[in-house]
């Protein structure tokens, strides 16, 4: 990336658009496919990379723009008009049938473009109105999703455990709204613990060790 980084994206985005069209993955034991296509996934690292490399410096202007932005907050209010449509019975109604062919269904295995055009919008508004000196990013909230970000492998891992541990206890001793603000919270605590202990575990051991 760091050599060649124009090309390295252009060879990402060109394997993106391939698994669209012929929806590459790669086969799970015993059966079936991955659940996320690393063929398509692997764009949005890549596409982070290229922007710490050099997109930021070229693009910031351009993607910071006024139209940009208004783009931006455009598709992420008719995202959450989508989204509320599956819940809402009168949303739904308004949802033109012509239109609901065009964007369903809305695939999470190959990372669909709309889904990718909801994270570049979020990256949109966080460049305009984030400044990346922001004291606010060291504040104890916003530092522990910053752990969580940093051991992002993991904390998806331990997430999926939690999420099953979490249904069975709504499933076997209360649903209620409480309970599930209570079981969400005690989650996301744990999460940022355990991040915080990831990302500590990980400063200690790339210390150079001292000889007595």
């Amino acid at each position: 990336m760091n050599k060649i980084p124009n090309a390295t994206f252009a060879a990402s985005a060109l394997l993106y658009a391939l698994v669209q069209f012929y929806g590459w993955n790669l086969p799970q034991w015993p059966r079936n496919e991955w659940y996320f296509s690393p063929f398509a996934w692997q764009v949005l690292v890549v596409f982070s990379a290229w922007w710490v490399t050099v997109g930021r410096n070229r693009l910031r202007p351009l993607v910071t723009s006024r139209a940009i932005v208004g783009l931006a907050v455009a598709y992420l209010v008719f995202s959450l008009m989508i989204a509320l449509s599956w819940s809402v019975k009168a949303l739904e109604a308004a949802i033109l049938p012509s239109l609901a062919s065009l964007i369903y269904p809305i695939d999470k295995s190959d990372l669909d473009p709309l889904r990718l055009l909801h994270f570049l919008a979020i990256a949109v508004l966080v460049a305009k109105f984030v400044p990346s000196d922001w004291r606010g990013l060291a504040t104890p909230v916003l530092r522990g999703a910053v752990r969580c970000g940093e051991n992002s492998l993991e904390i998806y891992c331990l997430g999926v455990l939690l999420s099953l541990a979490a249904y069975v206890l709504l499933i076997r001793f209360a649903g209620g709204v409480a309970a599930q603000v209570a079981v969400s919270a005690v989650g996301i605590l744990m999460l940022v613990a355990f991040a915080a202990l990831s990302t500590w575990i990980g400063i200690g051991s790339r210390r150079p060790s001292k000889l007595l």
